[in-house]
């Protein structure tokens, strides 16, 4: 009795402290909107960004003197929109001139991306941006879905290949999940007797939140309908990293009995909107500054479907401005009947990911393949694809000399999940197919398909 009730004030005092890391964060965001005052704050924000990109990063000050975009130390905001796209191989060309020249002055950490198009991609990120980040998060959950994420049960269906790795989730990540009533579901590899245990744990821990790959949702639930087993609804839940289509939706729907949640967000730059109650996915605008355009890089009107471009607010360490994300969405209306003053998507195109299959039905998820790639800047672009339940082929688009280290190690790790017996063919490519969409795949499985 006396244990427990320890574990629950250090519980507590862990909870109050994890608010308190963006008390400031969150603060600002709902001053804003309880003022009426989120335009101004997107407008100053944006500005303060492109001064200091202009003023510390060679890349910028280049640019933005190409189209006189900061006069006698102010932003022209009717020149914006002349600033150039950034796209994966410019920041690839430019790497150090998109560096400020004070990051080192930061809390600054790397980040990569493997991304929908399959090229991976190096980025620098600061602890700034990091609050920032977390605090949009806790913004979502508690004004757009009325939860107060930190304090309450959730089970995260997500992936570590660390995991699969080392065989178990380290000792602090246990003590981090315990404190914050979290319990990790390991998605990457998800065998019947997995997903068996997957369903015991959320029947008997009862969670109020399930977060999860949409896939691996999608894959719990059909195996619970197949073998006709009863799930514990939760509050919510939420699905993420990656599309979740109108059949994936419906199916954990019925099997749930609970409504699923959408939510956009990337390596590159965190969180980009989240669904409402009526159905449309609210940009997190004064976080990330967001533009859909056509094929002429002009707005496109309410309805219509164009290429997600991006400004990120708030990192300072590496500025992405009016970066080319490689997804498509809808536009939505300025105004929704939920109440929500943040402009609004009505669906995300893109983001689609075959899974690998092994013979006795196990499933890889195929964000695990993703993740071996990460921080390997030789390889320019990949796509894996499981040619049958023994054979794996890479495509590889190389940007200098292969690196056989990590070649092995791929290698090693791929076998992990595959079998010993998986036979992993390398071809070096110039280039990798797009799908008729005009993307990339960066896993295809001639199996799950």
């Amino acid at each position: 009795m006396i244990i427990g009730s320890i574990n629950k004030y250090i519980q507590e005092i862990f909870l109050e402290g994890k608010k308190n890391r963006i008390k400031k964060e969150y603060g600002a965001i709902s001053n804003i909107f309880e003022i009426g005052e989120q335009n101004t704050f997107i407008e100053q924000r944006l500005k303060n960004l492109l001064l200091h990109a202009y003023e510390h990063t060679r890349y910028y000050h280049t640019i933005f003197n190409q189209i006189d975009l900061i006069q006698d130390g102010n932003v022209d905001s009717s020149r914006i929109s002349d600033i150039p796209i950034l796209t994966k191989d410019i920041i690839r060309e430019n790497y150090n001139d998109l560096l400020s020249d004070d990051y080192q002055t930061r809390k600054w950490y790397y980040n990569s991306s493997g991304g929908s198009t399959g090229e991976p991609l190096r980025l620098v990120q600061d602890h700034v941006y990091l609050k920032w980040g977390n605090a949009t998060n806790y913004y979502y959950y508690k004004h757009i879905l009325d939860i107060d994420e930190p304090n309450v049960k959730k089970i995260l269906l997500w992936g570590s290949e660390r995991d699969i790795f080392k065989g178990s989730i380290g000792f602090k990540a246990k003590t981090i999940n315990q404190l914050s009533n979290t319990k990790f579901l390991n998605s990457f590899r998800m065998t019947e007797q997995d997903i068996e245990r997957y369903i015991h744990t959320i029947n008997s821990f009862k969670p109020e939140i399930i977060r999860g790959y949409a896939g691996s949702l999608y894959t719990l639930c059909r195996y619970a309908e197949k073998k006709k087993l009863s799930l514990y609804a939760p509050k919510i839940i939420v699905s993420a990293a990656e599309t979740l289509s109108d059949n994936m939706r419906s199916t954990i729907e019925s099997n749930f009995g609970t409504r699923v949640y959408n939510f956009y967000g990337s390596r590159e730059v965190s969180n980009i909107a989240g669904e409402c109650k009526e159905g449309l996915m609210h940009l997190f605008m004064f976080w990330n500054y967001l533009e859909l355009l056509d094929s002429q890089n002009r707005p496109v009107s309410c309805g219509e479907e164009g290429k997600v471009v991006i400004t990120n607010l708030f990192n300072y360490s590496m500025p992405l401005i009016r970066y080319e994300i490689g997804d498509t969405a809808i536009l939505g209306p300025d105004v929704c009947f939920c109440g929500n003053l943040l402009p609004t998507l009505k669906k995300i195109v893109g983001r689609v990911t075959d899974h690998f299959v092994l013979k006795d039905g196990t499933t890889i998820h195929g964000e695990y393949f993703t993740h071996l790639f990460y921080l390997k800047d030789w390889i320019e672009m990949f796509q894996v694809i499981q040619e049958d339940y023994k054979t794996i082929r890479i495509l590889i688009v190389i940007s200098s000399e292969r690196n056989q280290k990590d070649q092995k190690d791929i290698e090693s790790k791929i076998k992990l999940v595959m079998g010993s017996e998986c036979k992993v063919i390398w071809d070096i490519v110039d280039d990798i197919p797009k799908t008729s969409s005009g993307k990339y795949l960066y896993t295809k499985s001639l199996v799950w398909r």
